[in-house]
């Protein structure tokens, strides 16, 4: 581990680039994000006119006690605002070969903040190697199942001629939660699900100074944790500016917003950072990893299985950031040379 502060900070220099350009020709293929977009949105409307439409808040009432000394004293408000937590299930549907026929089969169930379920369930089929593109995908809709709480079921229909892994997605444990991997079995796991391309090896092209400003940079985008206290954010910045922010009371849901936002609209770029608000478990490690993003920077601690993850992949983690220092666990090189180095 490197621990940095602004004024002292050492960088080792790795000077093996290479070209990730296969990565941004398969992020860049034309698809058929827009016509999804489209109808997914038309069923948010319908959902909103029938007063259906889950949201991201809502208002509670509470009770609150202040203190002074060995006495109490209550003070009733009208009302908090709170962050909404839904479970979200994820079902694939798919064409089989050669009958044509469809087949369908519940991938995972989470629990989420909706608002933007289908960026999340796209980022969550990017995350998991089940899609590498939105052009592999035929549509997104919610169920309309009545035995389902509606918008909380949505049903993924892949393009012809994509089949899901299901053995792989088992290994996995996807179908356990967005999440549910751990232990030396993930990183065998990890190890199984190699990304399109080796991660960027481009050395000295990261500052200190941007690293120490991602944390409040976040933190502006982070509307829902101002209103509530209770969300996670994840942000993916490249080229001095955060290109797309989510929050969700699951941080691995955040991660995946992001991601298919970066998917839905193209804005993958060679050098990125993925932005975290709290701390690095081994399937955040895992998600960038697959998303060929080199560098994953927390506001909060790394866990051990997150380290030994950034390591086997060559991947940057950065952690404990604030304005004024910040620790790198793995991938230094990246780094810039500050003027006192």
């Amino acid at each position: 581990m490197t621990k940095y502060d602004m004024s002292n900070s050492n960088s080792n220099s790795n000077s093996n680039s290479n070209s990730n350009s296969a990565i941004a020709k398969i992020m860049k293929t034309p698809d058929t994000g827009k016509q999804i977009t489209s109808r997914f949105t038309a069923q948010q409307q319908l959902q909103a006119r029938q007063g259906k439409l889950l949201t991201g808040s809502q208002n509670v009432p509470r009770i609150l006690h202040q203190l002074s000394g060995e006495s109490s004293r209550l003070q009733v408000r009208q009302a908090d605002n709170v962050i909404v937590e839904e479970p979200l299930l994820i079902s694939l549907q798919w064409y089989q070969q050669p009958s044509g026929q469809t087949a369908q089969r519940e991938l995972s169930l989470t629990m989420r903040t909706p608002g933007q379920d289908i960026l999340l369930t796209l980022g969550f089929l990017y995350s998991q190697g089940v899609i590498t593109r939105v052009a592999d995908v035929e549509d997104i809709v919610f169920s309309d199942e009545p035995q389902q709480a509606f918008g909380n079921h949505i049903e993924v229909t892949l393009a012809r001629g994509m089949m899901p892994d299901w053995d792989k997605l088992t290994r996995q444990g996807v179908s356990h939660s967005g999440c549910g991997i751990c232990g030396a079995t993930s990183l065998k796991a990890l190890a199984l699900q190699q990304p399109q391309q080796q991660l960027d090896e481009s050395s000295a092209w990261l500052s200190a100074a941007s690293i120490s400003q991602l944390p409040n940079l976040l933190r502006q985008h982070q509307t829902l944790f101002s209103q509530t206290g209770g969300v996670h954010g994840a942000g993916y910045y490249a080229n001095g500016q955060m290109l797309a922010c989510f929050e969700d009371v699951g941080r691995h849901n955040a991660v995946d917003k992001v991601l298919g936002e970066v998917l839905l609209k193209h804005l993958w770029q060679q050098q990125a950072v993925l932005v975290l608000s709290g701390r690095v478990s081994f399937e955040l490690i895992q998600k960038t990893v697959l998303a060929n993003i080199a560098v994953v920077l927390a506001v909060g601690a790394p866990s051990s299985l997150a380290i030994s993850a950034a390591k086997q992949f060559n991947l940057t983690l950065i952690g404990f950031t604030k304005a004024h220092q910040f620790n790198v666990y793995h991938g230094n090189w990246r780094l810039a040379p500050t003027p006192n180095s």
